[in-house]
């Protein structure tokens, strides 16, 4: 749930719901204005303020503030974009398609790289970098976006396992071992056989990396740390997750970067010995493909 949509819909008292509703009339307006300021604008208080942010969990009024800032021109910035539900039409060509599924996913890459904080994702790559074995549970097409990040991380000796067999995946977090954590990929959070693996990991005391849209939903308050996706899509009235995919594409490949980066120098002799010694008979005319 946006931030937007929780304000209008809490179950606010009087005096708070008049804090609502100045907020939701004002909007950017708020940016440029001090607590005192609105607390005279509203005939209430500064402590009021507070109160009213922490009923929406927030630490404070400075944090609420800034993320109801960050929802608004996230939401504003969609508005000019590609329609990600529905990036091309019937009468489209294939030069017209091409080209609008090309601007989705540059406007999904900036959507990404605008939500997350670098240091969100450093205290992710280390959580990974220190862990023995990294679970990752997902569903759907989901799993197939975590086998190539899963494939990246084992040619540098990393532990990755995706869970995807139904029956099992239960049991593989109830026995994940503690100097392990796990990547939970959930566009929704509302998955209710990913909720239910993420309290088991949480019992456990197993923490977690959670890869999901913006706003509140059930499972932020099991994880971790939380990476927030390009927000664009609606469940099921859409053409494809291109939106979706890539923006869960270029997290993973961001939190391998980064892990590989942290050990360059032995990471890239690795890879580069494996690969010479493994594949050998690869050969190509191109001079761009050639080895030196």
């Amino acid at each position: 749930m946006f931030l937007l949509e929780k304000i209008e819909l809490f179950p606010f008292s009087p005096n708070e719901k008049i804090i609502a509703d100045y907020i939701l009339e004002q909007k950017y307006k708020i940016q440029n204005k001090s607590t005192a300021e609105i607390a005279d604008d509203i005939f209430s208080s500064k402590s009021a303020l507070v109160r009213f942010a922490k009923k929406l969990d927030f630490k404070g009024w400075v944090d609420f503030k800034e993320a109801f800032l960050n929802e608004l021109t996230y939401l504003d910035h969609q508005k000019m974009g590609i329609d990600a539900n529905l990036p091309f039409s019937a009468s489209d060509d294939i030069a017209s398609i091409m080209t609008s599924i090309s601007t989705l996913k540059k406007e999904a890459i900036e959507d990404t790289l605008a939500l997350n904080k670098a240091e969100t994702l450093r205290s992710s790559i280390d959580l990974l970098d220190q862990a023995e074995t990294i679970h990752i549970f997902a569903v759907s097409n989901n799993l197939l976006n975590a086998q190539e990040f899963a494939l990246q991380m084992s040619r540098i000796q990393k532990d990755v396992r995706i869970h995807q067999l139904q029956g099992e995946v239960m049991f593989n977090a109830y026995l994940a071992k503690k100097n392990s954590c796990a990547i939970i990929i959930s566009y929704s959070g509302e998955t209710p056989q990913l909720l239910q693996i993420m309290t088991f990991l949480k019992r456990k005391a197993i923490p977690t990396l959670l890869l999901t849209s913006v706003g509140d939903n059930t499972s932020t308050p099991l994880a971790s740390l939380i990476l927030r996706l390009a927000t664009r899509e609606k469940l099921y009235s859409k053409i494809g997750t291109f939106s979706t995919d890539t923006s869960i594409t270029f997290l993973l490949e961001c939190l391998y970067a980064g892990i590989f980066s942290k050990s360059y120098n032995k990471n890239m002799t690795l890879r580069k010995n494996a690969s010479e010694f493994i594949e050998f008979e690869r050969t190509s005319s191109s001079e761009i493909l050639k080895e030196k």
